[in-house]
């Protein structure tokens, strides 16, 4: 009799948990479904596993050349002691510089994470300079219709449009802090015409800059919409390909078939050496990839030194000096920057491109000495 009465209780315990469980998940469904959709599929990992949904941006058939020598010290000390997994150094076209971390080699495909936002913002500069948008100061909703908020291309790309989601309560996009019930969640899950109604703008915040990955998103359907084609088409037709990069593989929204603009192409640092070269030399002497003025204002443009030396963000990527007294190297450099530390510099002044990956944030302007220095 006792243990059928603890059988019993067990089992009514039991499907009490159920219940509650039950009910917990109902609750999440109704006012944050993205939760049990990210519990479910996570985010992309940082090295290419061929599990998820994923758009082919199509590239070329590699011609890769001789591989590049090892890092000297004490380039070599930094990179491993911050979990570099690449870094790969061109310096006026030529490879002097490849290196992997353990399980890595140069086929590996590595997760860009927000690399990718400079791009995107790149594709947008070309869709002003064919006319496709009439400028950088159009303002998004013309673009994107009435549910768009109202602020111009040049103020996303800057990251410094003030975006506020409307919901209770209302509260700025940030990336920071992120959190399973956020709005970038809801995004990163159901694309942007989820959140689109509720996107606005607060006037407090605008004109300040906000590192808001929804800014991307909205250029990213901005230039769809001015092509009428998707983006992992324009970019390998526009910038890809021409850079003579192997094919890469872009991160799309987990419950909507558009690639996340503003985060995760995987694809081997290589390749992103050859796109960074692409970019620093303004496509090919040909087919310029963009107008020599606004390839100017993208990569070097008129900053205050005090500004760019505090890395300053342009137009979807960052800006930075050299000027280390007594060091050899020294003038601005632009770069791509994501998540744990990944990075894409790009040199004018040294004719120089450099491709680091890892686990952590490397120091950015030690990392540039010390590689212009040896190599």
């Amino acid at each position: 009799m006792l243990s059928r009465l603890r059988h019993s209780l067990g089992t009514r315990a039991l499907a009490a948990g159920a219940l509650v469980c039950l009910a917990v998940g109902f609750g999440v469904n109704a006012f944050a479904p993205q939760a049990l959709v990210l519990a479910r599929t996570a985010f992309p990992p940082e090295t290419w596993t061929g599990e998820g949904k994923f758009a082919l941006v199509a590239g070329v058939t590699p011609q890769d050349r001789p591989s590049g020598a090892d890092a000297p010290e004490p380039v070599l000390a930094r990179f491993t002691n911050s979990g570099g997994r690449a870094l790969l150094v061109d310096r006026s076209a030529e490879l002097v510089i490849e290196t992997y971390g353990p399980e890595t080699d140069r086929d590996t495909l590595l997760n860009s994470f927000s690399l990718v936002k400079s791009l995107v913002g790149a594709l947008a500069l070309r869709a002003v300079a064919d006319g496709r948008i009439e400028s950088m100061n159009v303002s998004l909703q013309d673009l994107l219709g009435s549910d768009a908020p109202d602020v111009s291309l040049d103020a996303a790309l800057r990251m410094r449009s003030g975006l506020m989601h409307s919901g209770e309560p209302a509260k700025p996009v940030e990336d920071s802090g992120f959190s399973p019930f956020s709005p970038l969640a809801e995004l990163h899950v159901f694309g942007l015409d989820q959140i689109l109604p509720d996107l606005g703008v607060d006037p407090e915040l605008e004109g300040t800059f906000l590192y808001q990955s929804a800014n991307t998103a909205l250029i990213g359907a901005a230039v769809e919409t001015a092509y009428q084609r998707p983006l992992p088409q324009l970019l390998s037709e526009m910038v890809w390909a021409p850079a003579g990069a192997a094919n890469a593989h872009w991160s799309m929204h987990s419950e909507v078939d558009e690639v996340t603009a503003y985060c995760c192409l995987f694809a081997r640092p290589i390749d992103w050496l050859k796109v960074g070269r692409f970019l620093l030399n303004n496509g090919h002497p040909n087919a310029p990839f963009l107008p020599e003025q606004m390839w100017q204002d993208l990569f070097l443009p008129k900053l205050p030194s005090g500004d760019r030396r505090a890395g300053v963000y342009g137009w979807h990527l960052r800006h930075d000096v050299l000027d280390r007294p007594g060091a050899s190297a020294s003038g601005p450099f632009a770069y791509f920057l994501g998540h744990l530390g990944q990075v894409v510099y790009l040199l004018p002044e040294q004719d120089t491109v450099v491709v680091r990956f890892g686990r952590e944030m490397q120091l950015l302007h030690s990392t540039l000495y010390e590689v212009l220095d040896d190599s």
